[in-house]
């Protein structure tokens, strides 16, 4: 499996399991209705994505065998 390809499936899961932590991890603090709901759902989305990111594609290359250096060679 092609490296970039593992790079896109990794992001796409990230995003959804950033999706669903933002939007439950704030409910249980704010209202929907609160003006602050979107801002801080907003920086829960990203700390968890930059948090999530890396592990989970470290996981994803070692699970599918794909040599980091693949994506670099291509260039």
């Amino acid at each position: 499996m092609n490296y970039n390809i593992v790079v896109i499936i990794s992001v796409v899961i990230c995003a959804i399991i950033s999706m669903l932590i933002s939007y439950y991890g704030v409910l249980l603090l704010l209202d929907e209705n609160s003006g602050l709901f979107k801002m801080a759902q907003l920086i829960v989305a990203i700390v968890s994505m930059t948090t999530f990111y890396a592990p989970i594609k470290h996981l994803l290359l070692k699970y599918m065998d794909v040599d980091e250096s693949e994506g670099e060679s291509e260039k």
